[in-house]
């Protein structure tokens, strides 16, 4: 179909995109208790027209519609909720349309149900230029993802490329930012101020702090956009976060400890600054002269999605929300649901939209329908580039 046949499917299906996404957003699904959601997506899946729709082993549910083409692609939609949202959604059955916004506890993450439901509409009645078309509404995103590391344990052979969908329209992203989260421990015999000298810790800790603020890592800056050929290059970044030391006013603390974030998509990178990281650590400990330790906090595995923002499926991508009349924002990382799919050597790319809403997390939670919308029909042109 043609943008301008697109716009007029999805002009023809808010209302049911709409009423759907309410419903859906009536039902809380935290941790562990995402069932009743889960059981009305599945519902509305079948309605839609998939080919074939099951909630798998860990509760995500699983749509697919068989088509006549030879490229499998998958579109994710996040289903579970935090327990602080879905606590505002149990304490309330507000959901309200107002204006071009709609208004309620959920409304934001729900956003990617509704368009996923959207998508399998579209689909059903388009050419079906695709081999398969998944879309998997997973559990976990807010909670280590667990449903998206479960469905590509089960089918990553199945699943091709892979769009994590976010609601809203504008921002395309690729590569995984990967962690390394540093826990730098220095440790010493505390003594009384009146023997004098340094604090050893207090000073090891004000060494490690300034040499690490040294050497800021070159590639950190404002969030890259704008054409294509402007992106370039990992995104990387190293700073301190957390510093704790002494409990007596008097005396200097016997133990000290730095927590040093490290993040960066490429994984040489990664890896080489994380070992640079702890070297400078050791090193400051000997010229100092206390013990250090140095343990593992928050790890994720970082990752490069070949060929950047020169891949097909991001250009696919852009042209689809130009298309659809948005302003396009790439930017060359991401942390969601697509981290685990470059983990099982998928390709993939994140559709989403920072701007599309306020209130996240509370209880007048708001979403722009209009946005979402948009979204909505630049992702169905993008199934149409993507497989074309």
């Amino acid at each position: 179909m043609s943008i301008e046949e697109i716009r007029r499917f999805v002009q023809n299906d808010r209302p049911l995109f709409v009423e759907q996404w309410q419903r859906i957003a009536l039902a809380p699904a935290p941790a562990g208790a995402e069932a009743e959601r889960a059981g009305l997506i599945a519902g509305f899946a079948g309605d839609a027209g998939a080919d074939h729709v099951e909630i798998d082993r860990v509760g995500n549910v699983i749509a697919t519609i068989d088509g006549n083409g030879d490229r499998d692609i998958t579109f994710l939609a996040t289903m579970d909720d935090l327990d602080s949202v879905a606590a505002h959604r149990r304490a309330t059955d507000h959901i309200e349309l107002v204006g071009e916004r709609l208004v309620g506890p959920c409304s934001q993450t729900t956003s990617s149900d509704a368009t996923g439901l959207g998508l399998i509409r579209f689909a059903a009645q388009s050419e079906r230029r695709f081999r398969r078309l998944t879309v998997a509404f997973v559990l976990g995103e807010e909670t280590g993802l667990t449903g998206v590391r479960a469905l590509c344990e089960d089918r990553a052979d199945r699943l091709g490329w892979v769009i994590d969908l976010m609601g809203g329209v504008g921002t395309i992203s690729w590569n995984a930012i990967g962690f390394d989260g540093i826990n730098v421990e220095f440790r010493a015999e505390p003594k009384h101020s009146l023997y004098g000298g340094v604090s050893e810790v207090s000073d090891a800790i004000a060494r490690f702090v300034a040499a690490v603020h040294a050497d800021v890592p070159p590639s950190v800056g404002p969030e890259p956009s704008g054409p294509l050929e402007q992106i370039t290059g990992p995104v990387t970044i190293r700073r301190i976060n957390r510093i704790s030391a002494g409990e007596v006013f008097n005396h200097s603390p016997q133990v000290g400890t730095v927590g040093v974030d490290v993040r960066s998509t490429d994984p040489a990178i990664l890896r080489e600054l994380g070992r640079a990281t702890r070297a400078l650590a050791e090193s400051v400990a000997a010229k100092t002269g206390v013990a250090v330790t140095c343990r593992d906090g928050v790890q994720q595995p970082a990752a490069l999605l070949p060929g950047g923002a020169d891949h097909p499926l991001v250009q696919a991508a852009a042209q689809a929300v130009r298309e659809a009349g948005a302003e396009v924002v790439l930017r060359p990382w991401s942390s969601s649901n697509i981290n685990v799919a470059y983990e099982f050597g998928l390709e993939g790319i994140v559709h989403d939209d920072p701007g599309r809403g306020c209130g996240r997390g509370t209880a007048d939670e708001w979403v722009d329908v209009a946005a979402v919308l948009t979204g909505f029909a630049a992702d169905c042109r993008m199934l149409e580039l993507g497989t074309a």
